[in-house]
């Protein structure tokens, strides 16, 4: 796998820029436009760049089209997301920032933090599927997770759905646990708002704190 000390913070902007525009559903090449806006940089600067990644192996750029990420810039893109958003968690759902707040905080912590030590703040966390803002965390190998898969919070007032993971403290867990909520286990949603959530477990009531809320990432929801 490539190693993030070959690439500076700059030039890892610009490929999660390219990831992050798939995620969010772009097929085939970003627009040289698109992302020189996205990153705030003058469409010279941008070709700059792109020129530099692509001699890199880590972009395609075909003029009149854009550029596109490359299996290795794919990978390295993957693990600067996993890392961000292993952090956005932390900060979440340990330290009681909002979503937003924590993912840009992540934003400084993404470029710095070794692999081996955002492997160990995953298995902290219990190796989280999505961060606060409902995206996929990618896997150590830069897969990302099932698109199904989202924090509690998402889910509406009515819904059941099934636990995926719990990334928080061993208290926490241990308590979670012991009033039935554990991976695989469904949950209902009675109530969500500004202090947290109240949800069903096998027909008894239990209050969560936002912070709590979101680090249980659940999937497969159905009206209940």
């Amino acid at each position: 796998m490539p190693e993030l000390v070959n690439t500076s913070e700059s030039e890892q902007m610009y490929l999660i820029t390219a990831a992050r525009a798939e995620e969010d559903g772009l097929r085939g090449h970003m627009p040289m436009g698109v992302l020189a806006s996205t990153l705030g940089v003058t469409v010279t600067s941008a070709n700059e760049m792109v020129r530099k990644l692509a001699v890199k192996g880590l972009l395609e750029y075909v003029p009149y089209r854009g550029v596109a990420l490359t299996a290795d810039g794919r990978l390295i893109a993957g693990r600067v997301l996993r890392t961000r958003r292993l952090w956005s968690t932390f900060l979440a759902a340990h330290l009681d920032f909002s979503a937003t707040e924590a993912d840009d905080l992540a934003c400084h912590l993404e470029h710095v933090t070794p692999p081996d030590a955002a492997e160990r703040l995953a298995a902290f966390l219990g190796d989280p599927l999505t961060g606060p803002l409902g995206k996929p965390i990618p896997r150590g190998g830069g897969a990302a997770s099932s698109p199904d898969d989202l924090p509690l919070t998402s889910a509406r007032v009515g819904e059941t759905v099934e636990v995926a993971s719990i990334a928080v403290t061993k208290g926490v867990r241990s308590f979670l646990a012991a009033e039935g909520v554990a991976p695989g286990a469904p949950v209902t949603v009675q109530a969500s708002g500004a202090s947290g959530m109240l949800i069903d477990v096998e027909g008894h009531q239990i209050h969560l704190g936002t912070a709590i809320a979101l680090g249980i990432t659940v999937r497969g929801s159905h009206v209940a």
